[in-house]
């Protein structure tokens, strides 16, 4: 009871965290890793990833509300990640845990040093590809992330910011 108390304290401030700044993975894997140890790695990743699917459903929709969304880019990238998550999530399965737990640590430290790194993106909207790159770049992007958000997950919000800022020349918002 004490650990499922834990856990849900976890992923309440996980969510919070999320919410306001993003890289609530980065505090919600350690601590599903630290309080189940005996969990297979690609089961906590995926217990994770169901959690965040929720927060993240909910934040797109809020958002596509307020903001006039690039669609022409951001449904291709979306279908091309989708399908890819699906390839990553098959390789972190097909992975030994006692192999993948180090690539995980290791991963965690970057994507934190990244998030605490790139605070200031998107401070100017100036598009700089064409229609059909911003296409052919939006899926190559989808492609890239979404394997990495199938295979790990945290961080995968910083990284789509920074690639629609740094790529595309999109502003933050």
């Amino acid at each position: 009871m004490l650990t499922l108390a834990a856990l849900c304290g976890f992923a309440f401030l996980a969510g919070f965290i999320d919410a306001i700044v993003g890289g609530g993975g980065l505090i919600q894997v350690p601590a599903l890793f630290v309080l189940l140890p005996q969990a297979a790695p690609a089961t906590l990743l995926g217990t994770n990833k169901f959690a965040s699917i929720w927060g993240t459903s909910a934040a797109a929709m809020q958002y596509a509300r307020r903001v006039q969304m690039p669609w022409h880019v951001v449904l291709p990238a979306c279908a091309a990640a989708f399908a890819f998550s699906f390839a990553g999530a098959h390789a972190v399965s097909s992975l030994r845990p006692d192999l993948l737990k180090p690539v995980l640590l290791a991963l965690m430290i970057l994507v934190l040093a990244y998030t605490l790194w790139k605070k200031d993106l998107g401070a100017l909207h100036a598009p700089r590809l064409t229609r059909r790159h911003e296409i052919a770049t939006g899926v190559t992007v989808g492609t890239a992330l979404g394997f990495y958000d199938g295979f790990f997950g945290p961080g995968t919000g910083s990284l789509l910011i920074f690639a629609f800022v740094g790529l595309f020349g999109f502003s933050f918002l």
